[in-house]
């Protein structure tokens, strides 16, 4: 054990969070090493200097909003494979098996030619001509219009291409669903934003779609495509953490008061929920606005108690 590994785990040390053999070992080196008990010292001083200053609690919505946050990156977080964590992080395991395996070695020495093959090929251009489907995004100037068709369920989007173009057909078709998902996040219209958001409503269900509309809730700067996006995610805060979190988030945050009621009424579905309970407690003491505080007081007397 070295000064510079100890002198980086003395805050682990004050606070026990070391394990008990590196906590023997570092107290056997302070013992023999005067610059870190020194070291030490100071810490501990450091540590009773701010132990000594009152410590504040913080707010329910700062703790609302910073579990939400926790909560969603735990969600999103892709776990590493077993395999690939060996392929990344273990090239000495492959060195290994190549050694002992020649096919595996000819295996590896073909794929890399190949792989050489490509990117020359990739630099030069492909040998024969092959078509390539661009994405939507790439291939449009904009939404200049969205339509639904009465009494079906048909929607026509006319977008700028090259020349003005339109597809029409029903939602459920890939190509006008691409449009749409691009209109809601992409336009500069929001008349264009809330009609494209007001037809997705309809199939957020869909994961893709419910994405989208949590993205309009969110950000979008046009109160009215929000709470469009609103009614249509609304349904899900029980299923989906993503919008239950993005719901909290406009009760707490968002702008416009209509929004907010109807963030705080879309909760209710959810109100036993930690995070939720928090926000009410706080909204029905502290929000500026007469009509939150007192929907937030209904809804927790309508809560059972826990204890």
């Amino acid at each position: 054990m070295n000064c510079e590994w100890v002198q980086q785990n003395t805050a682990l040390y004050l606070y026990d969070e070391l394990a008990d053999d590196a906590r023997h070992e570092l107290e056997q080196h302070i013992r023999r090493c005067p610059d870190c008990a020194a070291e030490l010292a100071a810490q501990q001083k450091f540590q009773e200097q701010m132990n000594a200053l009152p410590v504040e609690e913080p707010s329910a919505s700062f703790l609302a909003a910073a579990r939400m946050r926790l909560q969603e990156s735990l969600e999103t977080a892709q776990q590493n494979r077993a395999w690939y964590h060996r392929l990344a992080f273990d090239p000495m395991v492959w060195m290994r098996q190549v050694r002992f395996s020649p096919a595996l070695a000819t295996i590896i020495f073909l794929a890399g030619f190949g792989g050489g093959l490509g990117a020359m090929y990739s630099a030069k251009g492909p040998i024969t001509a092959t078509s390539t489907t661009l994405p939507v995004e790439a291939s449009i100037g904009g939404i200049t219009s969205i339509e639904k068709q009465a009494g079906t369920d048909n929607v026509k989007v006319q977008y700028d291409k090259r020349l003005p173009a339109s597809v029409q057909g029903p939602v459920s078709d890939p190509k006008v669903q691409d449009l749409l998902l691009y209109a809601a996040k992409s336009n500069e219209n929001s008349g264009v934003r809330l009609n494209s958001v007001d037809v997705l409503t309809s199939k957020a269900d869909d994961p893709r779609v419910r994405e989208t509309l949590t993205y309009a809730l969110r950000y979008d700067s046009n109160p009215g495509v929000r709470l469009m996006a609103l009614d249509g995610v609304g349904p899900f805060v029980k299923q989906d953490v993503r919008v239950r979190n993005a719901v909290l988030e406009a009760l707490l945050d968002d702008s416009n008061l209509g929004v907010r009621s109807g963030a705080l009424h879309a909760l209710e579905a959810v109100r036993t929920d930690s995070s939720v309970r928090m926000a009410l407690q706080q909204l029905s003491k502290e929000d500026p606005s007469e009509y939150i505080r007192t929907e937030s007081k209904r809804v927790l007397a309508s809560m059972p108690n826990i204890y």
